[in-house]
């Protein structure tokens, strides 16, 4: 049987351990994964992530990574549970123009094989009952869609692949690339140089620092993004499994940047309604793995409840039921923006077997992990990859200033109803 590659992956966060799993079964199981924090909570964004999975996109790339994801993650059981809860979701309407454009995303659906239902107002009210029927002309619902269990993903597929011959080294900190005749040869770490023949970095909003260690541009912006937990519901007291169970759909209102899922008795909120926050790494001081926690880790930073107060009262607007209640917890969580929303897949100019797959959301996770697999043991993906492209951008849009002020932009204009080809204000006339 011939050798394979070593593989070194940086990176043991959602994307990273799929990626070690996909080539597993694919036979290549010379892999080592390493991270700068503990392996049962390395601290990234898959650490925090709340886990809502709406399968449908424009792009039917992303919805096919997205249906892989959920096909994946649904297969991956212990003790007979699943990394999916398939509530479904609804996303719903409160202006006209919002109506239209979720009947336009059901003909996405519908193209790209996810089975979708636009629903009145009554029958939105009838399958979540807790939303002000006077405030929505309407929804869609989406049965196939859910809730990931990410950190538990994270840990079942680490168990199956070091299980496979896998082997992960946390609290291990990447200090630099090694590269002979301008191809990579290992990566550096406190305790010695691993050899790799192929490296990938799944880094996640560290990604561009790995890129430079080799001169690579790594295009994407560390923004916060704010979450909330809620003191219990008295509405739904009962209703789920503690601390986390679920039984009502994911919800989107995006009209007002906002999202929902349940966790037990309580509510989890994002909004993405606030200024945009980027953050600079190297002020996120030094990375204490000992330190890690559910409530303290580098990409969970510091709640700021004047960003968050007028979504709290668009929710209890859309959810009278949560006037109940207070907000308990909140934090503003670190995650990956690129100066047009796309994932960074694909092998450096710069440096050959070097490899990226950052900016991936837990949505996508599995599907691209999945492509990056077969790019490197069979030399393409399945899926194409056009438009997750490393290379896609313009020298001018590499340039720190462009990739923060358009990543920013896509942080307003996340839930924004835009045509295909509407042109950006910003910017605009340089």
């Amino acid at each position: 049987m011939a050798s394979t590659p070593n593989i070194v992956i940086i990176g043991a966060g959602i994307v990273g351990t799929n990626l070690a799993d996909e080539l597993v079964t694919r036979g290549w199981n010379t892999i080592t994964v390493l991270d700068q924090g503990p392996l049962n909570m390395p601290g990234g964004s898959t650490s925090h992530a709340p886990g809502l999975v709406f399968q449908t996109n424009p792009s039917k790339t992303m919805a096919s990574f997205a249906k892989y994801t959920v096909e994946k993650f649904l297969s991956l059981t212990e003790d007979g549970v699943s990394c999916f809860d398939q509530v479904g979701g609804l996303e719903v309407a409160t202006t006209e123009a919002r109506l239209a454009d979720l009947k336009r995303k059901l003909g996405y659906a519908a193209s790209w094989g996810i089975s979708g239902k636009i629903l009145s107002s009554a029958e939105c009210k009838e399958l979540y009952p807790l939303l002000n029927e006077e405030d929505i002309l309407g929804g869609l619902h989406v049965p196939t869609d859910g809730l990931a269990r990410a950190a538990r993903a994270v840990q079942l597929l680490i168990k199956r692949t070091e299980a496979a011959g896998v082997q992960y080294l946390g609290n291990t900190t990447v200090t630099g690339i090694e590269q002979s005749d301008r191809r990579v040869t290992g990566v550096v770490t406190p305790d010695g140089v691993i050899p790799a023949d192929i490296v990938v970095s799944c880094a996640g909003f560290w990604g561009a620092k790995i890129g430079e260690m080799i001169g690579m541009v790594v295009p994407l912006l560390p923004l916060a993004h704010q979450y909330v937990k809620t003191t219990p519901v008295p509405a739904r007291t009962g209703h789920n499994e503690l601390p986390d169970g679920a039984s009502l759909p994911i919800l989107r209102h995006q009209d007002r940047d906002l999202y929902y899922r349940e966790h037990g008795d309580r509510y989890g909120i994002g909004s993405y309604a606030h200024r945009p926050m980027p953050v600079d790494l190297d002020d996120l001081g030094s990375y204490d793995p000992a330190g890690i926690s559910d409530h303290n880790m580098p990409s969970r930073l510091d709640f700021t409840l004047e960003d968050f107060l007028p979504a709290w009262e668009d929710t209890k607007q859309l959810l009278p039921a949560l006037r109940e209640c207070e907000i308990e917890d909140g934090f503003n969580g670190i995650f990956s923006f690129t100066p047009d929303g796309g994932a960074l897949v694909g092998e450096s100019k710069e440096l050959d077997n070097f490899f990226v797959a950052e900016a991936v959301w837990v949505t996508h996770s599995a599907g691209i992990a999945r492509a990056v697999a077969e790019l490197l043991t069979t030399g393409t993906s399945q899926i194409d990859l056009g438009e997750c492209d490393i290379h896609r951008f313009e020298e001018v849009q590499l340039t720190p200033e462009y990739v923060s002020e358009t990543s920013q932009q896509n942080f307003v204009e996340i839930y924004d109803v835009l045509h295909p080809l509407q042109p950006k204000l910003s910017p605009r006339n340089r």
